[in-house]
């Protein structure tokens, strides 16, 4: 989960104005009197990944961030090659209970996606050692992040049954969502700080509807988390399992448990997994929590912030079950295949030997790789039996079959 918030004090306010100042008067430019770009993503670990160039370099990999204030370049095996200028320091946060990293301003930078030219960003550079959820250039599979900059100037429409991106000018004929079919649905929401939120009604266990707001988060991979401190209506479930994962800001402990339903505009979606945030929830702007792309990419998207608007439209994965995981072990994309960021001791896949950073090289007999990783960490939520799973043991590869069960336990409290 990326969530990049950018923090001011002290020293760093200076740079923050001017940081602000130079987004504000930054610029953009078309190939075309089109006015519009329509570009293919890749779906890596629930990640919207974009081909953007940086200052005419070679196309890099970047994540489409609804939750990002800022454009982040993140310290990769490609973006080192790149000749940047630190122009000062800046601490930025997300979600998380340990300190926040400290990153780097740098200023004049352009961006190109597709027909569109972004000119005189200043953008965030993160070293690798300011990103909890890497260990090292083996795990880092994305260069960068694309958030507000571009959000809050372009129509953006997410077509996930297609796997296309589009960015128009708003007042453009692509542009023109008043041209869209009547499939799509009109809902509002609140754009602060160049972030946007929706107020919606979740129903947890008792299937009494509570009204909430969400950030949109396109960067949290997730369905749905909560921060229950924000709400008093919001009861953590009796019916969970604990995990333990990495933010922005360090880790975050959840209680991962099933909600009865939450509805988007006039669909209503069951049985949806929902992380309670027992540490370092989203409380932003009056937030309750996150609304991640494992649900949005239910629906295709049209934001248009200037507006504080989006449309739904759900598509082909709608119905498509959202289980939750049944193999005890979280797992991340890695150059060899995936690697095991934590195991929980009463899972199977602590029973059959399976160890944080563990390199997952195969399940069910299929290769793991960047592409296929959504679809095999599927299989380990599924309501099969068992999988077959081999991982690198030191230099060696070790195979077994891991048993999948339900993790959900009874609160005893």
């Amino acid at each position: 989960m990326l969530c990049v918030t950018l923090l001011l004090s002290g020293c760093q306010l200076t740079n923050m104005v001017q940081f602000s100042y130079a987004n504000a008067t930054a610029t953009h430019s078309w190939v075309d009197d089109a006015r519009t770009t329509t570009v293919g993503f890749e779906l890596i670990d629930d990640h919207i990944i974009l081909p953007v160039s940086v200052n005419g370099s070679e196309p890099l990999r970047f994540v489409l961030d609804s939750g990002a204030a800022a454009t982040v370049i993140l310290e990769s095996t490609h973006s080192k090659k790149l000749p940047l200028e630190m122009a000062g320091k800046v601490e930025v946060s997300g979600v998380g209970t340990g300190p926040n990293p400290v990153a780097y301003i740098i200023n004049d930078t352009n961006l190109a996606l597709g027909n569109v030219r972004l000119d005189g960003l200043s953008v965030i550079y993160l070293p690798i050692t300011s990103v909890p959820f890497f260990n090292d250039f083996d795990e880092v599979y994305f260069d960068g992040v694309i958030g507000a900059q571009f959000f809050e100037r372009f129509v953006v429409e997410i077509d996930y049954d297609r796997q296309l991106l589009s960015f128009s000018e708003p007042e453009s004929d692509k542009g023109s969502i008043f041209k869209r079919d009547s499939g799509w649905q009109e809902v509002p929401i609140e754009v602060h700080s160049s972030l946007p939120f929706l107020t919606t009604q979740i129903a947890i266990e008792d299937g009494q509807s509570l009204e909430i707001k969400l950030l949109i988060d396109t960067g949290y991979r997730g369905p749905i988390s909560l921060t229950p401190d924000t709400h008093e209506g919001i009861e953590e479930p009796s019916q969970f399992y604990t995990t333990t994962s990495q933010g922005m800001s360090g880790s975050v402990q959840s209680k991962v448990g099933l909600s009865h339903s939450i509805n988007l505009g006039s669909s209503i979606l069951t049985a949806v997994p929902v992380s309670f945030f027992i540490s370092g929830g989203h409380t932003d702007y009056g937030s309750n929590g996150l609304l991640g792309n494992e649900v949005l990419s239910r629906f295709n998207l049209i934001f248009d912030y200037p507006n504080e608007r989006m449309f739904i439209k759900p598509n082909q994965s709608f119905p498509v079950p959202l289980y939750l995981d049944r193999s005890g072990m979280l797992i991340r994309p890695h150059r060899i295949g995936a690697v095991v960021k934590s195991v929980a001791k009463d899972s199977a896949a602590y029973a059959i030997g399976l160890k944080t950073n563990d390199l997952i090289t195969s399940i069910d007999g299929t290769r793991v790789t960047h592409l296929n990783i959504t679809e095999l960490k599927r299989l380990l939520s599924s309501e099969r039996e068992a999988v077959s799973v081999c991982w690198m043991l030191t230099d060696q590869q070790t195979c077994g079959e891991l048993t999948l069960s339900s993790r959900l336990r009874q609160d005893e409290l």
